[in-house]
């Protein structure tokens, strides 16, 4: 389903908006996320790779080797969080951008009636007319003279 106008986008170029597109890349994501979550959830992976206080050793170096070790496992559970978190909210904005799209196309649709032509406007505001008439070469006005 496409919404807007205009072939690449640009200035006075109007815009395209996929809106199928949109839902199919949310589900890809969505997808991404489910296996995520499975394989490599910040807390979970935080849980399955934990070890004991002297699992290597008691002297002195190896609780500094373990204090260092429980350090990266703790961030490396805030970076996957965060990245989860990311994954989703694409997730979610790219439902809601293709929500909000197809929601303004029926609210124009509901308010745009054409013309039996199929392209023209059936009952054009008042606004449109007078800016219509503006723009027209005098010729097209009635008023020949020149």
């Amino acid at each position: 389903m496409g919404t807007g106008t205009g072939s690449t986008g640009g200035a006075n170029q109007g815009y395209r908006v996929e809106v199928e597109q949109l839902r199919t890349f949310a589900g890809q994501v969505r997808l991404l996320l489910k296996e995520f979550e499975k394989d490599a959830d910040g807390n979970t992976t935080h849980g399955r790779s934990g070890i004991g206080k002297t699992a290597f050793g008691t002297f002195d170096e190896a609780t500094q080797i373990h204090d260092r070790y429980s350090t990266m496992r703790d961030a490396l559970r805030d970076v996957l969080n965060q990245l989860q978190s990311a994954v989703n909210d694409a997730q979610r904005n790219a439902e809601l951008t293709a929500t909000t799209y197809e929601e303004h196309d029926q609210h124009v649709a509901t308010k745009l009636k054409l013309a039996d032509d199929g392209w023209s406007v059936a009952e054009p505001s008042a606004a449109s007319e007078t800016a219509y008439e503006a723009n027209q070469v005098p010729s097209q006005r009635g008023n020949t003279t020149i």
